[in-house]
């Protein structure tokens, strides 16, 4: 992986929540689909809250994946003046701010 960010999606009265990946890769996986697999499989390893939130999808969705065209994050970065420096890209955020910021500073317009 180049760079990514996660948020949270929110539950709502039609759907349970989920975590919202935006990543670009180094290399893309060949699919996308065993890639989320195996990332929804990697989270409930290493964290049992979430393991069971997603035990049969009572609570958590799995995980949405966005590949990110190459250079995606330092454009966001550069829109808000931050590339270069000490400046990162926020990992894991509670909120979707960054999240909805990075994919509409990469939308086409």
């Amino acid at each position: 992986m180049n760079d990514y960010t996660a948020a949270p999606v929110y539950f709502s009265d039609n759907n349970n929540g989920a975590h919202e990946w935006l990543i670009e890769f180094e290399k893309e996986p060949a699919s996308l689909d065993v890639f989320i697999t195996e990332l929804d499989m990697a989270l409930q390893g290493i964290n049992s809250d979430y393991e069971a939130k997603r035990y049969k999808n009572i609570a958590l969705s799995l995980p949405k994946v966005h590949n990110m065209a190459k250079g995606s994050f330092n454009k966001w970065l550069q829109l808000k003046g931050k590339l270069g420096g000490q400046h990162k890209v926020p990992r894991l955020c509670n909120e979707r701010k960054y999240v909805e910021e990075i994919l509409a500073a990469n939308c086409p317009t």
